[in-house]
């Protein structure tokens, strides 16, 4: 555990949360309803955007077979609310899925002796949120680690946490109720812990830093063993669900044809986590909204989400679709009203009108076809236009 760290986004990790979490998816001839008006594909203005859905068949390294199964384990990690319904402000400088430990958990523990002590990780996937936003509440964070078997996970957690140990002097061990084999520390003079647990092929590092407490100068050591015990009792029950795949490199990327019909990432855009799919549920981790999105994936039975160049949700049917399509694109006082694509008159478009111009992207459209809904963005208005209108032509000519 290392002392209270900067936790400011960069302009790329804010840009995506805000994209994704400011909420609070042929021929064309034939209309995604009877709500909607046909669209002929033909008028569309797409610029260069592809049209058409891809074929994403198996992982190419063991780097991509990695992120892929850091993705499959994220189906199977509790979002922060699960484990108490007050961490409802999530963090947008943390990514979701690594395989580099720096760039997802160097900002709250000591990483720069990581691959020597743990040389045989896979792949991990955070959980991160905040009892209240700009660091006013209590931080929470949850990395899920993979290691090829149960003894390199216990060897891992017990490396770690001595290397984690040894960064400040005043760290005391301390043990977590109901989890003796843990590996926990604390700083007497903070509210803080950090607790290593290996459950299987995995090891779950447990974080909480509670910014108002140590500002006030309070330690409640019973607090944070209490949250730490109620952490681990939530993660440890949900990712023993998790299968390790025996073979990493017969993963396939895509799933249902999801990862094909979301529009490729251009290249010019910046991104925290590789492209996946992943259970509609999974999506609350990506979004700084997760009350308003967890609403949205319960009331049209989203079951399946990609993200890559778009985000794309499956609903139960196509009105749940359009349900997810108004929701993504609906104004708020940060937002107002952008025009639609020329003939597609059914996208939702906005212009983002916030206080965080500096680090926002835009513009946003959601569009939706079938029981697909899709959203896109851009800082020009004509570029989030053609985003939307190529990808909704890709959604009809994937049906």
């Amino acid at each position: 555990m290392i002392a209270v760290p900067s936790r400011k986004p960069s302009c790329a990790a804010l840009a995506t949360v805000l994209l994704t979490g400011l909420l609070a998816c042929g021929s064309g001839e034939e209309p995604a309803s009877a709500s909607d008006p046909p669209v002929d594909l033909a008028t569309l203005d797409v610029g260069n955007y592809p049209t058409q859905p891809r074929v994403v068949g198996a992982v190419a390294s063991m780097d991509q077979a990695r992120f892929i199964e850091a993705e499959r384990l994220g189906d199977h990690v509790p979002a922060p609310a699960d484990i108490d319904p007050r961490f409802i402000h999530t963090n947008p400088s943390i990514a979701s899925v690594f395989i580099d430990p720096g760039a997802a958990l160097g900002k709250i523990m000591a990483v720069d002796r990581f691959g020597e002590v743990a040389p045989d990780f896979i792949g991990g996937f955070v959980s991160s949120a905040q009892t209240a936003p700009d660091n006013h509440g209590i931080d929470m964070v949850n990395a899920v680690m993979i290691f090829p078997d149960a003894q390199k996970a216990t060897a891992a957690a017990t490396a770690l946490e001595q290397l984690d140990f040894g960064y400040a002097p005043n760290n005391q061990p301390i043990e977590i109720p109901g989890y003796p084999a843990a590996k926990a520390h604390w700083q007497p003079d903070q509210q803080s812990i950090g607790s290593w647990f290996a459950t299987g092929h995995l090891v779950i590092y447990t974080w909480f830093y509670d910014y108002l407490k140590i500002w006030l100068g309070k330690v409640d050591k019973q607090a944070l063993l209490e949250l730490t015990r109620k952490s681990l009792d939530t993660i440890v029950a949900s990712v023993a669900n998790f299968t390790p795949t025996a073979d990493l490199m017969t993963l396939q990327r895509d799933r249902e044809g999801m990862l094909g019909r979301t529009a490729p990432r251009p290249r010019e855009d910046s991104w925290l986590n590789p492209p996946g799919v992943y259970a509609g549920r999974t999506a609350r981790h990506f979004t700084s909204d997760p009350v308003s999105t967890t609403a949205m994936i319960a009331d049209n039975g989203v079951d399946l989400y990609a993200s890559d160049g778009a985000d794309v949700y499956r609903a139960r049917d196509i009105a749940g679709a359009q349900a997810v399509r108004d929701e993504l694109g609906g104004l708020t006082r940060k937002f107002t009203a952008a025009d639609p694509p020329k003939n597609l008159p059914s996208a939702k478009c906005k212009e983002y009108i916030g206080r965080n111009q500096r680090f926002a992207i835009r513009f946003y459209c959601a569009v939706s076809f079938d029981r697909y809904a899709a959203y896109v963005w851009s800082n020009q208005l004509l570029d989030v236009q053609q985003r939307a209108a190529a990808q909704y032509a890709l959604l009809v000519n994937a049906s």
